[in-house]
């Protein structure tokens, strides 16, 4: 009886070492308030970077013209990084992260918040200014056919890997229909060099329809002139009509 006793009180202070702290404070206490202490550390750290981000995609749209979103399911690293490298070195941002991170930034600039409907799933986001749209489509429509090059025929229907799952142009929506069409859209110095040329042939146009008009007043003259003997003339019907 005696041992047993003894073997009990051996025990019960190691049981309370390992319970206790130093200053008598239970150790799951202590262990519970670093534990929430390193949640708080992490939720702000997760807050900072939220925020940072956002006040990237901020000024991303403020300069893009077109936003779509891709599906990046399927995609390897070295694909998505291809990809990336297809995409003309200014004006073409591609930009991988959280839907509600997206949201947050359409609220923020005006005009975007048609982006909204697309921040579902798994999306990268493709970030166009005005000159590069034409060539920015380009890339991502030759890309995403080489990817589906890549897969057997019978399985191309089931790919998901850069397919849109939204996209916005001056603050409407837009269509698959509609990105084949941005691929053949001028860029701004395409059209400024139409308009010039168009200017420079306009001279000419000018010159050869006021060269003409001395002829046709000339013309009008004379045949007033051989009708004003005729008293039952008129004069609508001696004069050369306009074309």
């Amino acid at each position: 009886m005696n041992t047993a006793v003894r073997g009990l009180s051996s025990v019960a202070p190691q049981r309370q070492m390992t319970t206790t702290s130093a200053a008598g404070r239970p150790m799951w206490s202590v262990r519970t308030l670093e534990h929430q202490r390193l949640q708080v550390v992490a939720q702000a750290l997760n807050r900072q970077a939220k925020e940072e981000t956002v006040s990237k995609i901020v000024p991303l749209l403020e300069e893009s013209t077109v936003v779509v979103g891709l599906r990046y399911q399927g995609l390897t690293v070295k694909q998505m990084q291809q990809f990336r490298r297809s995409l003309p070195a200014e004006g073409a941002t591609l930009l991988v992260c959280k839907n509600t991170l997206i949201k947050l930034a359409a609220d923020q600039v005006e005009g975007w918040e048609e982006l909204k409907p697309a921040a579902k799933g798994d999306n990268a986001w493709l970030f166009v200014q005005e000159e590069e749209i034409s060539e920015s489509i380009k890339a991502y429509l030759k890309f995403q056919k080489e990817v589906e090059g890549e897969v057997p025929p019978e399985e191309r229907d089931s790919i998901t890997a850069l397919k849109m799952s939204g996209g916005v142009m001056s603050g409407k929506a837009l269509t698959d229909a509609d990105i084949k069409r941005l691929e053949k859209m001028p860029t701004k110095a395409e059209l400024m060099a139409t308009i010039a040329r168009l200017l420079n042939q306009l001279p000419t146009k000018v010159a050869v329809s006021v060269k003409q008009v001395p002829n046709k007043l000339a013309y009008g003259v004379k045949a007033l002139a051989d009708a004003d003997d005729n008293k039952e003339a008129v004069v609508g019907d001696v004069l050369p009509k306009s074309e």
